[in-house]
């Protein structure tokens, strides 16, 4: 995307209620951020049909149910071809559900994130994860291991080792998150989509699964939202980081610095 940075998406008007027509919707996200978390709760609503990275560069990643089924909206040169076309599938093959959506994490398909954020009938759900040391490691952590999803804590490995951080590429990394959700607030000021902001660290609360239902449409009362993914990386980063102190000690002063020593989700 080419857009301007450091505009601010203005204040979403509230989605009208499910009709018989169907929702849909986008989840937009930086990478670690508990986007797979997301896709899983809302998976589990026997309403939502929600896919995962249906335009990751290395696969198309359906919602979980359908993995192990016929289901196909094509095969990766036929989305490389035509993306939007491929992406009009997405919306014609709902499987009988109101809401159909998927995630798209920075740095997929530019032409594909660029339609959805200008179509105002797409509603938007952008997701953060407010801890961005933990997202940062979670991602040194994934890529070491080649491993982005786990559905089974039988397949994670207690001894996969401390990562070291750079504090130079943890601050680029940073500011390139900074500028992609600044790009996505300019497009959704733009388009005036209806937009709902979530953090990963309030997921699994019975408050925000609400106010995602809401947002969708869906009544909320007596819901209960189960996800399918499991925690990779303990909550301590001090379980996580190589050389942690040294690392506490060159954050001292900084906004980086409570997030080191944050204990939580």
């Amino acid at each position: 995307m080419t857009l301007p940075v450091g505009a601010r998406a203005v204040v979403a008007r509230v989605p009208e209620p499910v009709s018989s027509s169907l929702v849909r919707f986008v989840i937009v996200a930086a990478r670690r951020t508990g986007s797979n978390l997301l896709c899983t709760l809302l998976g589990s609503h026997a309403d939502v049909l929600c896919h995962h990275e249906l335009f990751n560069p290395g696969g198309i990643f359906y919602a979980l149910p359908l993995r192990d089924s016929a289901f196909s909206l094509g095969t990766m040169a036929e989305r490389a071809a035509d993306p939007l076309g491929f992406l009009a599938r997405v919306w014609d093959e709902s499987c009988g559900k109101r809401c159909v959506g998927f995630k798209m994490t920075r740095g997929q398909d530019p032409e594909v994130i660029d339609a959805l954020l200008s179509d105002a009938t797409v509603r938007v759900i952008v997701l953060r994860r407010a801890n961005r040391i933990k997202a940062f490691v979670s991602e040194l952590r994934a890529e070491a291991a080649k491993r982005w999803e786990v559905y089974d804590a039988a397949e994670l490995d207690p001894a996969r080792p401390r990562v070291h951080v750079d504090l130079r590429v943890l601050e680029g990394y940073t500011a390139e998150n900074e500028a992609f959700y600044s790009e996505i607030d300019a497009a959704l000021a733009r388009s005036g989509s209806p937009v709902l902001r979530v953090t990963y660290e309030r997921l699994l609360g019975a408050d925000e699964q609400q106010r995602i239902l809401g947002f969708l449409g869906l009544p909320a009362d007596g819901v209960v939202l189960n996800a399918k993914s499991v925690k990779q990386n303990s909550c301590d980063l001090r379980d996580l980081v190589e050389d942690y102190e040294a690392l506490a000690r060159e954050l001292v002063g900084t906004a980086l610095a409570d997030e080191l020593a944050d204990r939580g989700m």
